[in-house]
């Protein structure tokens, strides 16, 4: 049994908690900090021997279910509120800022010993509903790495904030991002390779409703892939179709936007057997996209492994990224034949829309208060009526030009919208720190920043700044979902 429930001690209260037994004695203090806001340099936990040292192994302890710890320590100065479920408040005895405050803030995450790095992809992925709702029906062990992020998920939704469960299926499943220092203490890990093990994971293990692959149907491309021999051209060109699950952004001395260093990922010399030479000669590989997804992954290619300082170093060169980005260049001719007429449509629906926007704001600078009304009507002139309108309208132009290959989940238009930005601060992936900046819906240019469980309010300008071009955050991994009106 690697987890085992356990109860603490601490200033009169008693705290129910597990405790995973092949995490050393920091990562249990990391969560009595989340509790209590003792930070881990000021706890004493008296065990067999004497006190918990950070590097203990916790396994040698004998540590029976519902054994009972107690902990001594204040919180400092500069403690932070311990992240738990706060007491019950009822509507009725709240002013309206405090319901305001109450409701307005998801849930961040309690850092357990470097593992911002899992922090911040588990908030970009939450992002994806189809994904929640297929966790919601998964019949799995509870216990397995997608039962306890499903459990996980649906505490963050209660404000609980201690992902101690999932890290240690996680791990368990997954020994590679189990690594310990010469300390004991765990190490840094690379964001992109937590996403792509998760994703890779979910892909086996959540259906939609059509009894298909959540992932499959919802977040993965295709390519059409050319061989073509350099030397020999005369040769039969090899086509395949391959699924993809991200666009990788490689990044040069030349690449200034995120669109050319997922073009220099799409055609690269390769060197393979001959047949008709007897020998390895070159190929040209390209690839274009056949199916779009409904949320597209791109990955900036940023760490490389340097023999000098063996480490992944990190390129700090600033690769600029839009918050709508368009496809459709990338795209077989076969296609466009179907997304650049739905493109054209929601373009010219969602010009419509800010004109009316636009127009509204201008009157009611122009006008002031005296025709507030008057702007408001021009403002709604968008109303749900004609909401539906437009959607009708572009569901006609969707009907008419349907990929019938495509599927249900995947993008029609070819336009895609930022939704989620996974961002590493530092000089390597072995070290620094990762946070996840997530679009808030229901404010128009604000977004979420998660930095573990401190989470704030950012403006969309904050966004433009993490194209990189030093060690501050850089834009890791880019989720982009399909546009919409």
């Amino acid at each position: 049994m690697s987890t085992v429930p356990v109860v603490v001690r601490h200033a009169g209260k008693k705290y129910e908690l597990e405790i995973d037994l092949s995490e050393p004695g920091i990562v249990f203090k990391n969560q009595l900090y989340s509790l209590t806001g003792v930070s881990p340099e000021r706890q004493k936990i008296l065990v067999k021997g004497g006190q918990l040292k950070d590097d203990a192994d916790l396994s040698t302890l004998k540590i029976k279910p519902g054994h009972a710890f107690m902990l001594l320590g204040t919180p400092g100065d500069d403690a932070q509120p311990p992240a738990v479920v706060p007491p019950p408040k009822f509507i009725e005895d709240m002013s309206e800022a405090q319901i305001a405050q109450e409701t307005k803030y998801p849930t961040g995450l309690q850092n357990l010993g470097n593992t911002c790095y899992l922090n911040s992809t588990l908030q970009a992925l939450r992002t994806i509903p189809e994904v929640r709702g297929a966790l919601n029906t998964y019949s799995g062990p509870p216990t397995d790495v997608t039962g306890s992020l499903r459990r996980l998920y649906s505490g963050m939704d209660s404000g609980i904030s201690v992902p101690s469960s999932f890290l240690s299926a996680f791990k368990a499943r997954f020994p590679q991002f189990a690594e310990v220092d010469n300390r004991g203490y765990p190490k840094q890990q690379d964001a992109e390779e937590a996403w792509s093990t998760l994703i890779n994971l979910l892909r086996g293990s959540l259906k939609s409703s059509s009894d298909v692959s959540t992932v499959e149907e919802y977040m993965s491309g295709a390519f059409e892939t050319e061989l073509k021999s350099v030397e020999t051209p005369e040769d039969e060109v090899k086509k395949e179709v391959v699924p993809f699950y991200k666009l990788d952004c490689h990044i040069s001395i030349n690449t200034n936007y995120l669109k050319d260093g997922i073009l220099d990922g799409l055609s690269e010399t390769v060197e393979k057997h001959n047949p008709e030479l007897g020998r390895d000669a070159e190929y040209q590989l390209t690839k274009r996209i056949t199916r779009l997804p409904k949320y597209l992954t791109v990955h900036y290619v940023r760490f490389y492994w340097r023999r000098d300082t063996q480490k992944n170093s990190k390129i700090l060169r600033k690769v600029v990224f839009p918050k709508e980005l368009d496809v459709t260049d990338l795209c077989t001719d076969e296609l466009k034949t179907h997304t650049v007429p739905v493109r054209e449509k929601l373009m010219e629906i969602r010009k419509e829309e800010e004109d009316t926007r636009r127009a509204a704001k201008k009157l009611k600078l122009n006008a002031g208060a005296a025709v507030a009304s008057a702007a408001a009507e021009i403002k709604d002139a968008v109303t749900p009526e004609k909401k539906a309108e437009y959607k009708e309208a572009l569901d006609r132009v969707v009907k008419e030009h349907l990929d019938p290959s495509a599927g249900p989940g995947s993008n029609p238009s070819g336009l895609y919208e930022l939704q989620a930005v996974v961002t590493h601060q530092g000089a390597s992936a072995d070290s620094g720190h990762y946070q996840a900046f997530v679009r808030n819906d229901a404010e128009e240019g604000q977004w979420w920043r998660f930095n573990d469980n401190k989470v704030t309010i950012v403006d969309e300008s904050k966004i433009d700044a993490l194209a990189g071009g030093g060690e501050s955050d850089s834009a890791l991994i880019l989720l982009y979902r399909e546009a919409s009106i």
